[in-house]
């Protein structure tokens, strides 16, 4: 008798683990979903914190309170904006507006810098920039003369 050329019966499948378990499918799957959908929240924010922080009026804004002697006094010398930054920016063509919140920390103390701005011509002009402190409270108006006091300070509620 000849014999066959193939087996007359098929070898067990082997099964995956997955195969096994097809509830944890959805819960993976829901998982991976996730997963993506917070990397590519990460990447815009990031994005977006970039753009801001390469933008002209907040360099402008960080460099004025650093120079400042009231700020200096009571943050300190090296001051370095925060990590989370707050607030949007909208140029089109030489005309914009901004407005911002930027926390900065020093060596003696900690901030934040709000800023409402305009862009005309090619040219921002601060409507507010002042920084207000967090311990012990108060603000310095950046957009004073030197030697005026920080009176007219209205921190966070135009923001």
């Amino acid at each position: 008798m000849p014999t066959a050329p193939y087996p007359l019966s098929s070898a067990p499948v082997k099964r995956t683990w997955l195969d096994r378990h097809t509830g944890w499918k959805i819960a993976l799957g829901g998982l991976l979903l996730i997963g993506f959908v917070g990397v590519f929240a990460a990447i815009v924010f990031t994005v977006v914190e970039a753009s801001l922080r390469k933008s002209e009026v907040y360099q402008e804004a960080l460099a004025r309170a650093a120079r400042d002697p009231q700020v200096t006094d009571r943050i300190g010398v090296a001051l370095r904006p925060g990590r989370v930054l707050q607030g949007q920016i909208n140029v089109s063509g030489s005309s914009g507006k901004a407005h911002m919140a930027i926390p900065v920390t020093g060596p003696r103390g900690k901030g934040t810098i709000y800023l409402d701005a305009r862009k005309a011509t090619g040219t921002w002009r601060f409507l507010i920039l002042q920084v207000e402190f967090e311990d012990p409270s108060g603000c310095v108006n950046l957009l004073a003369e030197l030697g005026a006091t920080s009176a007219g300070c209205s921190a966070g509620s135009s923001q």
